[in-house]
């Protein structure tokens, strides 16, 4: 293989850890009331059924209570307590059908990194954090410049969703 099929993209990514001053457990399931679960099925299943973009719109509108859903989980909590860690954490895949397509359209690359990870994970002080990269820095990878505008939307939704769980939205995210 020719040293031209190979590109080399480095940017640097902010990476956020937001203490949530809850406990793990109590802030686990307020998390997931505002970012609910939807099987990515769901999304084929419309599809499938022929009601078009349009029918994608409305899925997204009637699932994404804070701009977002957990398309999956996961937890490697109960593997990890095996060899004696005690502490959880857990990673949901989390977006926006509707907010992945305008990446998507510009690169389909860059559905690497959507949905976004987010991890929860548990604090010897009986506290927890969530963790996540900024997607700005994430997509700053891609070469066309709508890619930016895009991930700011990613952005303002995971501002939204971290404003509907009453934790702290880093100024960095909000600044796009």
């Amino acid at each position: 293989m020719s040293e031209q099929a190979v590109a080399v993209v480095s940017r640097p990514v902010r990476r956020f850890v937001i203490d949530t001053r809850r406990p793990y457990d109590a802030f686990r399931k307020e998390w997931e009331r505002a970012i609910p679960s939807v099987s990515w099925g769901t999304a084929i299943a419309e599809a499938k059924g022929g009601g078009g973009w349009r029918a994608i719109q409305d899925l997204s509108a009637r699932t994404a209570v804070n701009g977002l859903v957990s398309i999956g989980t996961f937890d490697p909590s109960p593997v990890m307590r095996l060899a004696g860690d005690r502490l959880r954490a857990v990673t949901y895949l989390t977006g926006s059908v509707v907010l992945c397509e305008e990446l998507y359209h510009h690169d389909p690359a860059a559905i690497e990194y959507v949905p976004l990870r987010v991890t929860i994970s548990e604090r010897p002080a009986d506290t927890s954090t969530i963790t996540f990269d900024k997607p700005g820095d994430l997509f700053a990878a891609y070469a066309p410049p709508e890619i930016a505008d895009a991930a700011r939307d990613v952005e303002r939704a995971l501002a939204a969703a971290l404003r509907s769980v009453n934790v702290p939205v880093p100024r960095d995210l909000e600044a796009g």
